[in-house]
């Protein structure tokens, strides 16, 4: 009930501006209360704008009021008020009783200026610009798709489909029919993109910071061949290594072509880290690649099942495999319900560690949670392998190499016994790796370095345990990683509480030169070569 009346009062402070002609209008009506005539007219202007108050400011109406016309248009509610025939009708009855031609004229112009000077200059640089040009276009628009048109003929290429920032979307297509784009204007309204790939090109293109090998791996699965993006000589050099060479220049803008028949994503994985909705901290990542190969790593709780859902369906509702470090609520939940329901989606392999006898783990609920390890243990999973330490398998060409499993050893080590038995594993493509930690902590760190040394490295790194606790830092100095994965959301990432490690961690992977990534800004996103 407050959060719509404080609501309400936002949208009348909208339409108010200045509060001038509000006050004039409230003055307006004022007046008609106190002067005698034409009663019937003023009981209907006064009965009418009371009950349009109570309306609209009354919470459960305009609670019903906002269900039907929406957030962003309700302001326009105040439309409705009689304002303008109010402060008309006022101003005919003053004059009326102006006794002489020259009273009437002198009342007259002095309500004018006062309704002048209560208003705001309509005719002003923040509504109006002067045009750029006979097509009433911004001037880059043109400059843009004329470069593109020019540069197409040249290289005799009849597809162009552009890239570009939010802001040229609508006019692009006004000005050049024939230049694609993988989404339009009607994405920056909230409706549906036609691809997942458009949809995820729309987020990457609205963030401030931009994440040009995600976006260009993007923009080649939609077969964009043209980016034009402000010039920054930063940006040209990133794009140069992604393939984009800057074939022209705008007053603004460069232009820049992807080369047809290049195949610079061939061996190349998309690794996508998700956040969970409700706050909580979870894991759960896609590895893709652009030959429709996708491969799962664990997915969230239960809760989180219906937008795992959403996203497999995207990405072709398909997985190759599907790893499952160790079978906790924040791992294994969405799995777990998901695999009982499949639906549409299909699984070809999925890979987890053997955890042993349910009855031990059950003897420890606090740290290995009874409610999914129960679920864990009863399902029937056919196409189910159990992996130990230093074994390794491949899936879409994609090398796989076990270092940490619930093997006899962990047993002997620790008595988290689930967190220190997931499964670690590297993941390596023809260039680069990366290390999956799992809940693996710090009572395995030792053992790992010295059993598997220079293998551990990787140019990437998902953090043990969210970050919290997890292995040790001389541990994270070894990998020497230039990205990290936080597994946690802003309150994990920010305690002041003292009560978890995490932002001691994030704080010195950032010291030591390696970019963080959380929850704060997934999607995150990562090419592995």
């Amino acid at each position: 009930m407050r959060e719509t009346f404080d609501f309400v009062i936002s949208m009348y402070d909208t339409y108010n501006g200045t509060g001038m002609h509000m006050a004039l209008f409230f003055a307006c009506l004022i007046y008609l209360i106190v002067q005698k005539k034409e009663k019937d007219k003023r009981y209907l202007f006064l009965g009418y704008t009371l009950l349009f108050f109570i309306l609209c400011f009354f919470p459960i109406t305009a609670k019903v009021i906002l269900s039907c016309v929406g957030q962003e248009v309700y302001w326009r509610m105040f439309w409705l008020l009689p304002m303008t025939v109010v402060i008309a009708y006022t101003a005919v009855q003053i004059l009326m009783q102006m006794e002489t031609k020259g009273k009437r004229y002198g009342m007259l112009g002095l309500l004018l200026v006062m309704i002048v000077m209560t208003g705001t200059f309509t005719y002003n640089e923040t509504i109006f610009a002067p045009k750029q040009n006979n097509y009433k276009l911004p001037g880059d628009t043109i400059e843009i798709c004329d470069a593109i048109e020019a540069d197409a003929a040249l290289n005799g290429i009849e597809t162009k489909k552009l890239l570009t920032v939010n802001e040229l979307l609508t006019t692009i297509r006004q000005y050049d029919a024939s230049i694609l784009m993988p989404y339009g204007n009607e994405v920056i309204k909230g409706n549906k993109a036609e691809t997942e790939n458009a949809a995820c090109l729309f987020r990457l293109m609205s963030r401030e910071i931009k994440n040009w090998e995600a976006i260009c791996w993007y923009a080649g699965m939609e077969n964009c061949n043209y980016i034009a993006y402000p010039k920054d000589d930063a940006v040209t050099e990133t794009l140069a290594g992604l393939d984009f060479a800057k074939v022209s220049e705008t007053t603004n803008y460069a232009i820049y072509r992807r080369e047809y028949g290049v195949k610079s994503y061939d061996d190349k994985w998309l690794i996508t880290q998700y956040g969970g909705a409700d706050g909580a901290q979870l894991s759960f990542y896609t590895l893709q690649n652009n030959k429709g190969n996708l491969i799962v790593v664990d997915g969230g709780w239960e809760s989180d099942a219906s937008y795992m859902r959403k996203v497999l369906k995207g990405l072709g509702n398909h997985v190759d495999a599907w790893i499952i470090t160790h079978p906790h609520r924040d791992h294994a939940g969405a799995f777990c319900k998901i695999y009982k329901k499949p639906k549409n989606l299909t699984i070809d392999k999925v890979y987890a560690v053997d955890v042993g006898d349910l009855q031990r783990h059950l003897e420890n609920p606090t740290e290995d949670e009874e409610e999914i390890c129960q679920k864990w243990f009863e399902m029937e999973i056919p196409q189910l392998t159990y992996v130990h330490a230093k074994d390794s398998f491949e899936v879409a060409g994609l090398k796989f190499e076990v270092f940490n499993a619930y093997d006899a050893y962990v047993e002997e080590m620790s008595d988290k016994l689930l967190n220190d038995g997931s499964m670690m594993f590297k993941v390596t493509a023809k260039e680069e790796s990366m290390l999956f930690c799992a809940d693996v902590g710090e009572a395995m760190s030792d053992y790992l370095l010295d059993t598997y040394g220079d293998a551990l490295k990787a140019e990437y790194i998902q953090m043990g345990h969210h970050g919290n606790g997890g292995l040790k830092k001389d541990f994270y100095d070894f990998i020497d990683a230039k990205v990290a994965f936080f597994d946690a959301p802003d309150w994990l990432m920010n305690d002041t509480t003292g009560a978890y490690t995490t932002p001691d961690n994030r704080y010195f992977m950032t010291i030591n030169g390696v970019a963080v990534y959380s929850f704060s800004t997934t999607p995150n996103q990562i090419i592995l070569k």
